[in-house]
């Protein structure tokens, strides 16, 4: 009998164990908001106040404007100080609110390294506001759209964008008219403001035998020689048909290179009882990249930077001991020494370098 109740029980162990299923529940994931509509994010610069005086700026260039999608985060207003040397230039600045989400905030910095003042004694603890406006390419300001064609930083303008500006105009694709000749001014004889790059929308018709009529100075920087020089540009362009009406071209002069503030010897910023010689020989020698946002306004800069360097040639313990025109340059220098590696077999403390951000030959300076 006890042989019988064992073979029932291991039958009833190898009868396959059976689990009811149970559909599992359906759960809706949330996806992010598809952006569909571009807008234009523009900074709008506040009054200057170096003391709590307010200074009124003789030239105050406007940073320039970026393209945002329809589900950016508003960004917040930002603070600047900045320094005003005898000259009127401005130097020495530096972000306050770095805590703030600042998108499309790159040419703030190097738009007021162009500003200038009135010459005189300097000025010291001087701040600006700059308030973002975000705006919709159906609500932006068509001298803005312009103003963003000839400066697209940040991608192409939608396609929304180019027939408000071309509204009423039947001209927009010349290649069926056929360009017999397109002139351009003489750029050499135009002055480049330093830090600016300038420009001039010019509109006109083509009449039927492909001559240019009509012809006015539609949007643009209001540089007076750029302006006459351009529309006398456009007088002598011909096509080889016409009948058009509305048309636009722009010219664009590049900006003047703006040098540096005075360079300071880096020996006054070596550091304490530093064993690193003077100069001392690269590995890898550190890769200067300018910064995009200056070299598309021709802003030079430096920066004096402290380090350490280990027994192995890895450099660490970067310290910025001093930048100019703005802090900017100084985070770059950074990143540029970061990536050096020096010779050494015992290692270093307290090695300065002095990091120049010159600009080359340009390429961009005109049109061509």
């Amino acid at each position: 009998m006890f042989l019988a109740m064992l073979k029932t029980f291991v039958a009833a162990l190898l009868v396959p164990f059976t689990f009811a299923s149970a559909t599992p529940p359906v759960v809706a994931l949330k996806t992010p908001p598809v952006a569909t509509e571009r807008f234009v994010i523009a900074w709008l610069p506040g009054e200057v106040r170096c003391d709590r005086a307010i200074v009124t700026p003789e030239y105050l260039e406007r940073p320039m404007a970026t393209l945002g999608w329809n589900n950016t985060v508003q960004p917040g207003s930002v603070s600047y100080m900045f320094d005003i040397d005898s000259s009127g230039r401005t130097t020495s600045i530096r972000r306050i609110t770095k805590d703030v989400r600042a998108i499309g905030s790159d040419d703030i910095a190097p738009s007021l390294a162009a500003t200038r003042f009135a010459a005189g004694s300097g000025q010291t603890n001087c701040t600006i506001l700059y308030v973002p406006r975000q705006s919709s390419i159906d609500t932006t300001a068509v001298a803005d759209l312009m103003a963003y064609s000839v400066n697209a930083i940040s991608g192409p303008l939608p396609k929304e964008a180019w027939e408000r500006m071309y509204a009423g105009s039947d001209c927009r694709d010349e290649r069926e008219l056929g360009l017999q000749a397109r002139v351009y001014p003489d750029f050499k004889f135009i002055p480049a403001t330093p830090g600016v790059r300038e420009w001039s929308m010019v509109g006109y018709d083509i009449k039927d035998d492909g001559a240019t009529a009509n012809i006015k100075t539609i949007g643009g920087t209001r540089n007076a020689a750029l302006d006459l020089a351009s529309r006398k540009a456009v007088e002598d362009t011909r096509y080889y048909k016409g009948g058009r009406k509305a048309c636009r071209y722009p010219y664009w002069r590049g900006p003047a290179t703006l040098a540096p503030p005075a360079i300071p010897d880096e020996e006054q910023f070596r550091p304490a009882g530093a064993t690193c010689p003077q100069r001392h020989e690269w590995s890898v020698k550190p890769a200067l990249r300018f910064p995009e946002a200056y070299r598309r306004r021709a802003i030079e800069g430096w920066a004096i930077v402290t380090y350490d360097v280990a027994p192995w040639g890895e450099v660490s313990n970067i310290q910025v001991a001093a930048s100019q025109p703005t802090e900017d340059f100084g985070n770059q220098a950074v990143m540029v020494v970061r990536a050096g590696k020096a010779v050494t077999t015992q290692g270093f403390v307290g090695c300065t370098e002095r990091v120049k951000f010159a600009m080359g030959p340009r390429q961009d300076n005109d049109q061509n």
